[in-house]
């Protein structure tokens, strides 16, 4: 009897085991996903179609994983591994560690670089690339990863996420907001608000250039400049592409210029 209980505790305390592995297993996965839904609503939410939002995504996930804590060797913090002076910004900006941060404030402050400092990665990685396509997500993801994350080898990495982008074009995903993106500071507020209005739709109408602004052939920063308007002058915009570039007459052919240097009057 003895024998018989010694092997009923052994296979009950192998079964608890297995039971144990199993839920840290699942939960890792469902926090996995979980937070790649929620950076994907964060993208998303920020004017960003599924192609564009599946090229950053990829690159997310070589980098940290979807995990917000991931560091590395006490170099490169949070989702995008930032590192440096950058870093310091980070710190800076929120008050606080970056691999502490929620993911709300991470990918918030990814748009302020896009937007700002990290604005030429911006316009070759994302702004070319408008098509909803799964070869529309490999450009972007093999393009972010060449312009924004810049890594040392930057023959085999580029196309590695580049392909994870059209995977990932591929699943369906569930927009969802964790409570961690409730959380906000005053100060994220404004920086998150500052970046929403510069993505913002812009309509047809009478514009005021805000800077000197190239007039280019076609809708995309890769196009031939074809002329230069000074700052302060008027533009009349017939129609919007791609959410931001304006088409105008100039010199008696359609032209287009980049709405986020003019301001409607």
């Amino acid at each position: 009897m003895k024998k018989i209980s010694r092997v009923i505790v052994a296979f009950a305390l192998l079964l608890a085991l297995s039971v144990s592995l199993f839920h840290t297993s699942a939960s890792a996965i469902t926090t996995t996903e979980r937070n790649r839904n929620e950076i994907y609503s964060q993208l998303v939410a920020r004017g960003l179609t599924k192609a564009q939002a599946c090229g950053i995504l990829a690159n997310i996930e070589y980098e940290s994983s979807y995990n917000p804590n991931a560091w590395y060797k006490n170099i490169s913090y949070g989702l995008c591994q930032w590192q440096g002076d950058r870093l310091k910004v980070f710190q800076d900006t929120y008050k606080t560690e970056a691999q502490r941060a929620s993911i709300y404030n991470q990918i918030s402050y990814l748009f302020t670089e896009l937007k700002g400092k990290e604005k030429n990665a911006y316009n070759k990685s994302i702004v070319p690339y408008t098509k909803n396509t799964a070869d529309e997500a490999y450009n972007v993801g093999y393009m972010f990863c060449l312009k924004f994350e810049r890594p040392l080898d930057q023959k085999t990495n580029p196309v590695k996420r580049g392909n994870k982008a059209k995977e990932l074009f591929a699943m369906n995903f569930t927009t969802t907001t964790s409570s961690s993106s409730a959380k906000k500071t005053s100060t994220v507020k404004k920086t998150v608000t500052t970046t929403v209005s510069k993505l913002k739709t812009y309509t047809t109408g009478r514009y005021k250039t805000t800077s000197k602004l190239k007039v280019r052939t076609s809708a995309t920063t890769s196009s031939k400049s074809v002329g230069v308007l000074k700052k302060g002058a008027n533009v009349t915009v017939k129609s919007v592409k791609s959410k931001k570039w304006g088409k105008i007459t100039y010199k008696k052919k359609s032209r287009y210029v980049s709405l986020d240097y003019a301001k409607k009057v």
